[in-house]
């Protein structure tokens, strides 16, 4: 079931980036970024949950996470569409909470053991109660119980119509991907 969510959040993450070709006012580049953040993401967290794998050994997706995760850490620090005053197409959360959810990415791929066959694997293990750090673990946890509770509100608003508009659906799946990444990360400790 969290595979097929993730793969939906990852599909619609994709048809915002078609539809922004066809926005009016235009779609600025950050939040062209951040779709295409999200959907790698959702996909990576499909990866991990699914039984049949991906495309990409495990260090490859650590890999992926790193660079998503510094992308959002560097947009954080330099600034963002949200912060400078401009009005955000949809919603999209801050860049902070991206770049803590790519780190909980990682941490889930780097904090079990694997051995040299699994690391070139395109598929996890599951690796419940072995989890070193497990005390960040549960800061992960709880950091995307918080989120999950601030994106609640946002699911009920309506701002806009449009998928890029409307931060409805776009809450909506940074509701699902923070309960699925704490689920996930709960069940590893």
């Amino acid at each position: 079931m969290l595979t097929g969510a993730f793969l939906g959040i990852a599909g619609y993450s994709v048809a915002r980036l078609v539809a922004a070709e066809r926005f009016p006012g235009g779609y600025p580049g950050c939040h062209r970024a951040t779709d295409a953040g999200h959907a790698v993401m959702a996909l990576g967290m499909a990866v991990m949950c699914s039984p049949v794998g991906g495309p990409l050994p495990m260090a490859g997706w650590q890999t992926v996470f790193v660079l998503v995760t510094a992308w959002f850490l560097g947009s954080s620090f330099l600034g963002s569409a949200v912060r400078s005053g401009q009005r955000p197409v949809g919603w999209h959360g801050a860049d902070w909470q991206h770049a803590v959810a790519g780190l909980g990415m990682l941490y889930m791929l780097t904090a079990t053991p694997h051995t040299a066959h699994g690391m070139s694997s395109s598929w996890t293990v599951p690796h419940a109660g072995q989890a070193s750090l497990p005390l960040l673990g549960w800061a992960f946890v709880a950091f995307f119980l918080v989120q999950a509770a601030r994106l609640s509100p946002l699911v009920l608003r309506r701002t806009g119509s449009g998928i890029l508009a409307d931060g409805r659906v776009a809450a909506t799946c940074q509701l699902v991907m923070a309960l699925g990444t704490g689920y996930l990360i709960f069940l590893m400790l």
